[in-house]
């Protein structure tokens, strides 16, 4: 389990690498999502994740 955040008030970059490969496919399609407008709709998120064989956690869980 992981999370990620950025506590300052510059842009952050993240290197990601996944075992195994899910793809580019996975980003492109969660970048859909983030950009569409307006607040990211958390259903289509896990939509996107359970494509992927991807699980989200519970808030607050490690």
């Amino acid at each position: 389990m992981h999370a990620f955040s950025n506590p300052f008030d510059c842009a952050a970059r993240a290197l990601i690498i996944l075992s195994p490969d899910i793809g580019v496919q996975y980003f492109k399609d969660v970048a859909a999502v983030m950009n569409a407008g307006g607040p990211p709709d958390k259903a289509q998120l896990v939509s996107v994740m359970n494509r992927y064989g991807l699980v989200p956690s519970a808030p607050g869980s490690s």
